[in-house]
């Protein structure tokens, strides 16, 4: 009896241990419009892009953005998706039609980390606000 509940102790132990992060990075990007890294263009017209295709960890990175005219960005974020290491403000700065946010990512466990961009958008008019998100890989 007590090899049983030794035994049913450590499978737990490692059914709650283990990372399921891959299937869950997955899912995330399963239904979405845009593939990881590339620039896309949401349906409510914000287009949003990276500096470069290829990032690392703790190396500076610009991340840009257009939006409809008449848009402003009211609130971004980063966060992790493969792993949450809490949220990365993001201040992102208007030149002329684009916007441009400078910004780093801290090295994780992970060597190929699945970012997201959280990009609160506010029409100036109508006062209405949306929000979309934009995935990217950071790997080293």
């Amino acid at each position: 009896m007590y090899i049983y509940r030794v035994c049913l102790f450590f499978l737990l132990i490692f059914l709650v241990a283990c990372d399921y992060s891959k299937t869950s990075d997955t899912q995330q990007l399963k239904n979405l419009a845009c593939e990881a890294g590339l620039a896309c263009t949401f349906p409510n017209g914000v287009k949003v892009w990276l500096s470069d295709g290829d990032l690392s960890p703790e190396t500076p990175f610009s991340i840009f953005a257009e939006l409809p005219k008449g848009h402003v960005i009211t609130n971004a974020k980063l966060e992790g998706v493969t792993m949450y290491m809490g949220y990365i403000p993001q201040q992102f700065k208007r030149h002329g039609n684009t916007w441009q946010s400078e910004t780093m990512v801290g090295i994780c466990a992970e060597k190929n980390m699945l970012w997201k961009l959280i990009l609160n958008v506010t029409d100036e008019a109508s006062q209405q606000s949306n929000s979309v998100y934009y995935y990217f890989y950071v790997t080293y």
